[in-house]
């Protein structure tokens, strides 16, 4: 991380632990988008909302336990890892179609899916690639899963992932080796 996105860093954990509630509302602004579109990514955009509300709760709550040993962000997505993987844990049966809505294929959530200026052949056989692609993530070990989102979905570092999930790089690398692996398979063999 640059000096200056440090020190960035260190001014709003400051200000954050002063109880400075623009601080907040910055962190908010600036953190919320990713995420929303993380915790739609993790555990679908079903309870989207209330999961980010509750990690920005956990955040406000716990600023003063941070010891500035990541950066700010990093901080932010093992937190949100940590509400949809509890929220996961608690919800006694999964029920994963919504992840496959085309709703959700065009919605804020998934900024980097191209425009679909295609033909309508074309776009259905997208969607539908796209809808075989979420249900094999979604098929995943929930730590395959969250290794796979964090790093090719969100484009996290290795490092990064490995410091949001509290784990050693070597462990992300073999999960991301067998996720990949995983949803190959299911692909191949039409999930």
């Amino acid at each position: 991380m640059a000096l200056e996105e440090r020190l960035k860093d260190h001014s709003l954990v400051q200000k954050l632990k002063a109880g400075d509630e623009d601080a907040y509302a910055q962190l908010c602004t600036e953190y919320s988008g990713k995420m929303y579109r993380l915790v739609c990514r993790l555990a679908g955009p079903e309870d989207a909302d209330d999961l980010v509300q509750e990690a920005l709760m956990q955040l406000y709550k716990s600023m003063g336990s941070f010891k500035g040993a990541c950066s700010i962000g990093t901080w932010i997505y093992r937190i949100t890892t940590n509400v949809c993987q509890d929220y996961l844990r608690k919800k006694s049966r999964r029920s994963w179609r919504h992840l496959f809505s085309l709703d959700w294929l065009s919605s804020e959530t998934n900024k980097e899916v191209p425009s679909l200026d295609f033909e309508p052949s074309e776009r259905a056989e997208i969607r539908d690639d796209l809808d075989k692609l979420r249900m094999a993530i979604a098929k995943l070990p929930p730590e395959q899963r969250a290794v796979l989102v964090l790093h090719d979905l969100e484009q996290l570092t290795y490092q990064e992932v490995a410091d949001v999930l509290g784990i050693v790089v070597g462990t992300v690398k073999s999960r991301l080796f067998y996720a990949r692996r995983k949803v190959r398979s299911m692909l191949e063999g039409g999930v």
